[in-house]
């Protein structure tokens, strides 16, 4: 179903008039505000949010003008289009990639090291992004992705809100440079009072753009929650998966979480939300196309091109036209926004690239892509192509072609980098390259479209070589077969098999028979990710079993291979440094770093991107180029909130 670049544009239909979202309160008249208000512990009041907002037009206003200065200077009459076709002075349709944990190390690893070979991102690159946070010289994804929404800096661990006064004003000086007190994605005292700031989703939804986030994380994860919500702690993904259903209309929502959006009723072991709420029925009421594979996916798309919208339930504006004169209508009922597909490819972040197949990184040679069964989760690069498949679907007649903004996460890169494990981390910079170059074939195709890409910071402070050896061991690299996270799984699900063990810290560790058991386990799942513990050249000692048996039992004991996440997961780390010990690929963390980041952009006003920018300031130039207005945006989704907020269920 999905069209080849450019193929499918005849098709969109293109008229004359004002935005599909005239009178963008309609529907909103006797919403009780003080229920909106109950959210209000974490914010301060309305008047220092209104404040914010003029601060911010102000800021935006300026930001735009010396945007334009830039232009002005750039050479006469240059393209930056490939081909030098003549393009328009605007982008209608903006692509933003957020390479979650990239650093310059890691594109110079999956290049010159790995199985990705040449990378289209080199051909783009135009500068670099500095990534700091209102709090600390080291961000975290959630304010490095907030900066990019809304335009503005903010705490880490904050999604979608931002310090009161000038968000962008930075003070190191009164600690060290993680003045949250935090260490990793976990909570996090915010240091100073936050409120709401608008995204890029809502200025483009309020201009009648669609929108869509899709992502290789949960969708309720830090960077597509960045752009989707506005929490003061990142962590509240239950209250995200809400907001995301209910009181944003995106078009596209793609990624893994599909546990935040199941009812904890009907999925008592599934579920990680921390109410009854029934998400996925929720948003099937709303007019999502639900799929939960690739062929799910492709089905919905192919019956979205061919009608322009959902059939099979009953949409918004079915129910609006239903009962427009009644008094009960829904508050969305008068809303049309266009075809809509939730996608939920598992329960929580998508498999790595380097587990996702049976030939691991080998199918990405010579600039392919590895192919994806029907009943497996899609990869990027097919997210994306259905992405730009909904959001250019055949416009209904009534509904203008205002164009999309649509961001697109790599976002396990960071995952990998946490752990260290250079086998993961390329596999996903593949990945995540080959949707780059999708997304620059569908621009070069259009007059009208730019794609910008960069990350909201480094992790792992990776090194192509160390130990004090002027060598990677490219071979050793490329013989890894699957990630640390895989092998950790693995080494914990064979454990829980054996017949009539308890796992005790003490008991199990004097368990010599116990424990050869566990030992015979690890060095087997080693062997199938590609390190033999026979063979010298692998690196992996005796010592190194021992550990990986102690980390796996501690593991299953203190219930960690249960609650753990991508960070901090000592079994998973220790793995994690074993396999990659002998490629000679070195680590400085196992957590983010400061360093810049680099940044890309091809197609309609791409010039306006080179140079080293703050990550706030690249924030501001993406809305800029779109010329759509967050903090109006921000007011109706704030409307939404309340209906949301209400003691009824929403409809």
């Amino acid at each position: 179903f999905f069209c080849p670049a450019g193929a499918c544009l005849g098709a969109t239909m293109m008229r004359e008039g004002g935005p599909a979202y005239e009178n963008a309160t309609d529907g909103f008249d006797g919403i009780d505000m003080e229920a909106a208000n109950r959210r209000a512990t974490r914010r301060v009041s309305t008047a220092n949010a209104v404040l914010g907002g003029l601060v911010g037009v102000l800021a935006l206003a300026l930001f735009a003008l010396a945007g334009v200065h830039a232009t002005t200077q750039a050479r006469a009459g240059e393209d930056t289009r490939a081909g030098g076709s003549e393009s328009s002075s605007k982008p209608k349709r903006l692509i933003f990639f957020l390479s979650d944990g990239m650093g310059p190390a890691h594109l110079t690893l999956a290049r010159d090291a790995g199985a990705c070979g040449a990378l289209t991102l080199d051909e783009h690159l135009v500068g670099a992004s500095r990534t700091r946070s209102t709090n600390s010289l080291v961000t975290d994804s959630a304010a490095g992705a907030t900066a990019y929404a809304t335009g503005y800096r903010t705490y880490n661990h904050v999604v979608g809100e931002v310090p009161v006064g000038d968000p962008n004003d930075v003070d190191f000086t009164s600690g060290s440079a993680s003045a949250s007190g935090a260490t990793g994605p976990g909570p996090g005292p915010v240091t100073g009072p936050v409120r709401p700031a608008g995204t890029i989703v809502e200025g483009a939804q309020l201009a009648g753009m669609r929108t869509g986030v899709v992502t290789t994380t949960r969708v309720t994860h830090a960077t597509p929650a960045s752009f989707s919500s506005h929490v003061a702690d990142r962590n509240d993904e239950t209250e995200i998966a809400l907001e995301q259903v209910y009181t944003l209309d995106l078009n596209v929502i793609l990624g893994g979480g599909a546990a935040q959006f199941m009812s904890k009723d009907a999925f008592p072991e599934r579920s990680a939300r921390n109410d009854t709420r029934d998400l996925m029925a929720d948003a099937k009421h709303r007019g999502y196309a639900i799929a939960f594979n690739a062929g799910d996916l492709n089905e919905a798309v192919v019956e979205i091109v061919r009608s322009g919208g959902i059939k099979g339930e009953e949409t918004d504006q079915e129910r609006g036209d239903a009962s427009e004169n009644s008094s009960t209508a829904a508050p969305f009922a008068k809303r049309q926004f266009g075809p809509r597909v939730l996608g939920l490819f598992a329960d929580s972040h998508l498999a790595y690239e380097i587990d996702a197949h049976e030939d691991s990184l080998a199918g990405f040679a010579n600039g392919a892509t590895p192919s994806r069964g029907d009943a497996e989760a899609p990869s990027l690069v097919a997210m994306l192509d259905a992405a730009l498949a909904v959001l250019d679907a055949k416009f209904a007649e009534h509904e203008n072609d205002e164009g999309f903004f649509l961001l697109v996460e790599a976002g396990r890169i960071d995952h990998g980098a946490h752990a260290n494990d250079a086998g993961a981390v390329i596999g996903e910079m593949c990945a995540y390259d080959r949707a780059f170059k999708r997304a620059v074939e569908y621009v070069a195709a259009r007059n009208d479209a730019l794609v910008v890409a960069t990350s909201d910071h480094d992790t792992g402070g990776v090194s192509v070589g160390c130990c004090d050896a002027y060598e990677v061991d490219v071979a050793k690299l490329n013989a890894l077969k699957k990630s640390a996270e895989f092998v950790a799984n693995d080494i914990v699900t064979e454990m829980l098999k054996l017949d009539g063990v308890v796992f005790d810290r003490s008991a199990t560790a004097a368990n010599a028979t116990v424990e050869n058991a566990v030992r015979a386990i690890a060095i087997a799942s080693l062997a199938a990710a590609g390190r033999d513990v026979s063979d010298a050249s692998d690196s992996v000692g005796d010592a190194d079993v021992s550990a990986i048996v102690a980390a796996a039992i501690e593991a299953i004991a203190a219930g960690d291979s249960v609650t753990h996440t991508y960070e901090g997961y000592e079994l998973q780390n220790k793995i994690g440094e074993v396999m990659n010990r002998a490629n000679k690929v070195g680590w400085t963390s196992r957590a983010h770093t400061g360093v810049d980041v680099p940044l890309f952009a091809f197609g309609v006003g791409a010039e306006a991107f080179r140079g080293s920018h703050d990550n706030f300031r690249v924030g501001q130039m993406m809305i800029d180029a779109l010329g759509v207005d967050p903090v109006e945006g921000y007011k109706v989704f704030r409307d939404r909130l309340s209906i949301v907020d209400a003691d009824e269920t929403p409809p």
